[in-house]
């Protein structure tokens, strides 16, 4: 009984966690105004994207509903081995 509340309370915090990071991804990419037909690439860091899957499934489920289907397939959300240093080098250079 304990393990079951436990679990269904760690989901609830994994997909507020989860939401709130498609906020901010949504939010970003919208200010850098690359929502029309432009490709992202998101680098994210951490042991939740890499290792829970439900939670890396609610982020892309939350960029989809804010975004919509067509425009949310232009968003690619890439774990990133290395810490956040080395995945901003990569998009830097990939952008230049």
């Amino acid at each position: 009984m304990l393990r079951e509340v436990i679990t269904e309370v760690c989901d609830i915090v994994a997909e507020g966690r989860a939401y709130l990071s498609g906020a901010g991804i949504v939010g970003i990419i919208k200010k850098l105004e690359r929502i029309a037909n432009k490709r992202s690439a998101v680098s994210m860091e951490g042991g939740h994207y890499e290792h829970y899957r439900v939670f890396r499934n609610y982020l892309h489920s939350s960029v989809w509903e804010m975004l919509g289907n067509e425009v949310s397939d232009n968003v690619i959300t890439e774990h990133c081995h290395g810490g956040f240093g080395a995945g901003s080098l990569f998009l830097a250079n990939k952008k230049t």
